[in-house]
């Protein structure tokens, strides 16, 4: 009776995943998916980063059996500009971390794919965190730093041969913006040539996604598997139990063949 198990392991974009986001659920898309396959597992945590990550992820892979895929989603919060003691993780241990979840998932035979942080709009973030009342005067982030955790990121799952989602750039491409672009974004600027609502497509607070991001990820995931892990393709995976149709209804024990 215990299935099999993707699981999905980073900070609070992958905890609201399962959250429906203008008609889009990241979590419940790919249980649809993998349903009487694989079982979705949401271990997300809200601003928690890599270094919190190293210390979870050992007793999650004790208390649940039979992990065949997960994905690896922190930088968000590691690359954070020094705005309190408890997040920012410096860039050479962000990779120190990276590199530790990706051993030990291979330690497990688990299959990993590594997700990278995407982009950044410091306006929107200040309104957020404003309302929880925190209150900053300098950008709390930006792209640039964003953009060097990625790579690094990028550069950890390269080196382990595992598959790696540049959502950086992806959302980028989608727009056409250059990296210089969004570098400029910063709340010390006035006009941003990317445009005042540019990054609204992507980001629902300057942070967290909207369900067109979450979109493109799950596309992502998808191409992902389809390319390095076959084996986990939905279509290549059976059913848990057998069909309706071939249950014998003078044996019902063989359901479980």
């Amino acid at each position: 009776m215990s299935y099999d198990k993707f699981l999905l392991f980073g900070d609070s974009i992958t905890q609201f995943s399962n959250t429906l986001q203008n008609g889009f659920a990241l979590q419940p898309a790919l249980q649809d998916l993998y349903v009487r396959k694989l079982d979705i597992i949401n271990r997300g945590f809200s601003g928690y980063s890599s270094e919190h990550a190293r210390v979870i992820l050992p007793k999650i892979l004790e208390s649940e059996a039979n992990i065949k895929l997960m994905t690896i989603f922190f930088g968000t919060n590691d690359s954070f500009d020094h705005i309190n003691d408890i997040q920012t993780v410096e860039l050479p241990r962000y990779k120190e971390n990276i590199d530790y979840l990706i051993t030990l998932a291979k330690s497990k035979d688990i299959k990993s794919i590594v997700v990278g942080p995407s982009l950044h709009d410091p306006r929107m973030c200040l309104e957020f965190f404003a309302e929880g009342g925190r209150q900053y005067t300098k950008d709390p982030n930006n792209n640039q730093r964003l953009y060097e955790y990625s790579e690094a990121a990028k550069e950890v799952a390269k080196k382990h041969n595992v598959p790696f989602i540049d959502l950086w750039n992806i959302f980028r491409e989608t727009k056409g913006w250059t990296k210089e672009e969004l570098f400029e974004v910063s709340i010390a600027k006035d006009n941003w040539s990317i445009g005042e609502d540019g990054l609204k497509t992507f980001l629902s607070d300057g942070i967290h996604f909207t369900g067109e991001s979450y979109k493109i990820l799950y596309n992502e995931i998808i191409k992902r598997i389809d390319e390095n892990y076959p084996e986990l393709k939905s279509d290549n995976l059976s059913i848990n139990f057998s069909d309706w149709k071939d249950i014998n209804p003078k044996d019902l024990s063989s359901i479980f063949k």
